[in-house]
């Protein structure tokens, strides 16, 4: 008789746990090439944009693990130009409150920014009705400066999320060469 309850409870429980949805578990990486090397000749699912004379490429001789990275480069102090390197999420998403991290490591090299606008490393959940859907850096920088570490994280995950977009931007008006490698958005 216990037999047979023990038996019922547990299918009763793999019931359960096979109609829930998938939670996703703490250290669950969401991107997908966060080094940049995971294919032979291409950064892929990475895409770019880029305005004015700004330019945007792989590096495969500057990267800090793997074998590339990606960068964001403008030598024209005059070019209103912006950039932005991006990736989309869209598999299954983090339980409602939980937290997401997302790091990435930039380097520069003769940085100059000559306006209000900053390099940014930024993630935003959509639907996003407010800014509790987006975690952001954003970053004066100048000069030239060796791989840094920049981590931002959005605690209390949405419940209605649908998919995540990360960016990593480089705005009108800023001037030298910055570096990311290592982009990574994790469950925390």
């Amino acid at each position: 008789m216990l037999k047979k309850v023990a038996l019922k409870s547990i299918l009763f429980l793999l019931l359960l746990a096979c109609t829930g949805e998938d939670i996703l578990p703490v250290g669950t990486e969401l991107l997908t090439n966060a080094n940049l090397s995971y294919y032979p000749d291409s950064v892929i699912p990475w895409t770019s944009y880029q305005s004015g004379n700004t330019e945007v490429g792989v590096s495969k001789e500057v990267f800090m693990t793997g074998n590339r990275s990606l960068f964001i480069e403008n030598l024209d102090s005059l070019n209103s130009g912006s950039a932005t390197w991006t990736q989309t999420y869209s598999g299954p998403m983090p339980a409602p409150g939980s937290s997401v991290e997302l790091t990435a490591f930039i380097k520069g090299v003769d940085v100059k920014n000559l306006t209000e606008g900053r390099v940014g490393v930024k993630f935003r959940v959509y639907p996003a009705s407010d800014r509790n859907g987006s975690s952001a850096v954003i970053l004066d920088l100048q000069g030239d400066f060796d791989w840094t570490l920049i981590r931002t994280t959005l605690d209390n995950f949405p419940a209605d999320a649908d998919f995540i977009i990360v960016d990593l931007s480089y705005p009108s008006l800023t001037y030298g060469r910055i570096y990311f490698d290592e982009i990574s958005l994790k469950v925390k």
